[in-house]
């Protein structure tokens, strides 16, 4: 950032699950792709979701909470 602060991520919580395909996924699914190898094909982690396409450990690793996701956006605009 462009004040130098630092900033920590929450740590995701483990999710301990050899997933679900994609038969198997729920209208309240989590749609993290969790494996993909040809032995298994494809394994979605499958835990509930509130809101979105991810559970809420999964959705801290894709999504930017919106303050810093527009410093990032103002930082590259300055630039």
């Amino acid at each position: 950032m462009a004040d130098g602060a630092s900033f920590m991520w929450d740590k995701p919580h483990r999710i301990r699950s050899s997933g679900i395909r994609m038969d198997e996924l729920r209208y309240d699914s989590c749609r993290y792709i969790i494996s993909h190898d040809a032995a298994m094909s494809v394994r979605y982690c499958g835990h509930e979701r509130k809101r979105g396409a991810y559970c809420s450990s999964h959705a801290k690793l894709c999504y930017l909470p919106p303050k810093l996701k527009q410093a990032l956006v103002a930082d590259s605009e300055a630039t």
